[in-house]
């Protein structure tokens, strides 16, 4: 790593000061410093000390690198970047950290360790093989066969947030982890999970504020761009992210929309192109309308599940259906295995009125 960022000259607080409890003293204007791969760091809080490795991801509100503890674990910490005064810092780290403690579920990241050191504050949690934006560029890669089972991990975590009356609010292919394991009996046989990460601007319901969201323009959701028009914002945002990011997985590559395109509705007229079983329930999760979207995260697994079929497309659909078509041959087809349809029929069934009519 390069030289450390500094934000002015600082008061001299003792090395590795705890970050919880939080009666520690404050100073005004310390120096924010970045740790140098190869540094070995401990915190007073676990007593742990963990060796610094390369940057592996770098976002908005902080930097992320490879670890490792004193017992050997390969971990992630992820380091807060100074936006805004110390206390701005320490409240925004502390509050982080009392989400990840508060919101533990199988299918979102660990936190281990938490504490500041250097006047710069340190989230230990566990490491994961890769995001999946990189997972789902991998060569021979194919998106209907993984996306069920993808699905069923995030989903799961989106609902357990929900169901607390959390909002993630920034979940796409670079905060979603590909986990991996072994067991002892087999170590060859690698087994998968999926884990939704980064709850750094995680917010209640209520706290929901377009104006206070800083997100990329690609992930800025209709209801945060034009609120009086297409609805509130509310968990359903969670829902619109998580058609995006399944979408990516169905093409195999990152989806970037400018702000005219997703007024414009282009993602859903994307995953209606898409063809094949999950086509139908993309397009619901990515209607503009928040009143006509997938309205929660069980909805869009059942529909993932028992799913119009893009090679059924003379079934009529109504304009506020909120299901699939009971009359679908395929509805209850196994998603593995399925192929998109001939083009000449994905082009007849995508630009059909009786589809075209879901949304307004």
């Amino acid at each position: 790593m390069t030289a450390p960022h500094a934000i002015e000259q600082p008061a001299a607080l003792p090395d590795g000061e705890a970050l919880l409890p939080t009666g520690t003293q404050e100073v005004s204007v310390p120096v924010f410093t970045l740790p140098v791969e190869g540094e070995s760091i401990t915190s007073t809080f676990t007593g742990n000390t963990y060796r610094i490795g390369p940057v592996i991801g770098e976002g908005s509100f902080g930097v992320v690198y490879e670890c490792t503890d004193t017992w050997g674990n390969p971990l992630a910490v992820k380091i807060l970047k100074p936006l805004g005064t110390y206390e701005q810092v320490r409240d925004s780290a502390i509050a982080e950290l009392e989400k990840l403690r508060l919101l533990r579920h199988p299918n979102v990241t660990y936190v281990h360790d938490a504490f500041e050191f250097r006047h710069t504050f340190y989230i230990v949690f566990e490491r994961c093989w890769q995001p999946i934006n990189q997972f789902i560029q991998r060569d021979q890669f194919n998106g209907h066969l993984w996306l069920r089972a993808i699905a069923r991990h995030i989903l799961q975590a989106v609902h357990f947030l929900h169901c607390n009356d959390y909002v993630h609010q920034d979940i796409h292919g670079g905060n979603v982890f590909v986990a991996t394991r072994s067991d002892d009996m087999a170590p060859n046989d690698m087994i998968f999970t999926f884990m939704l990460g980064d709850l750094g601007i995680t917010k209640m319901v209520t706290e929901m504020d377009a104006q206070n969201t800083v997100l990329a323009e690609w992930m800025r959701a209709p209801e945060a761009l034009a609120p009086a028009e297409y609805g509130p914002m509310d968990h359903r945002m969670d829902i619109y992210h998580c058609g995006l990011l399944f979408l990516q997985i169905l093409l195999g590559h990152p989806l970037t929309f400018t702000t005219d395109e997703v007024l414009g509705g282009v993602p859903r007229e994307v995953a209606l192109r898409v063809g094949g079983p999950f086509s139908f329930a993309l397009e619901k999760a990515l209607r503009r309308h928040v009143e006509f979207r997938t309205a929660s995260a069980l909805e869009f697994w059942g529909d993932l599940n028992t799913t119009a079929c893009s090679r059924c497309p003379e079934i009529a659909l109504t304009p506020r259906s909120r299901g699939p078509p009971a009359s679908c041959a395929c509805r209850f087809a196994p998603a593995f295995g399925l192929r998109p349809p001939p083009a000449p029929e994905l082009e007849r069934w995508a630009s059909s009125k009786t589809i075209s009519l879901f949304e307004r």
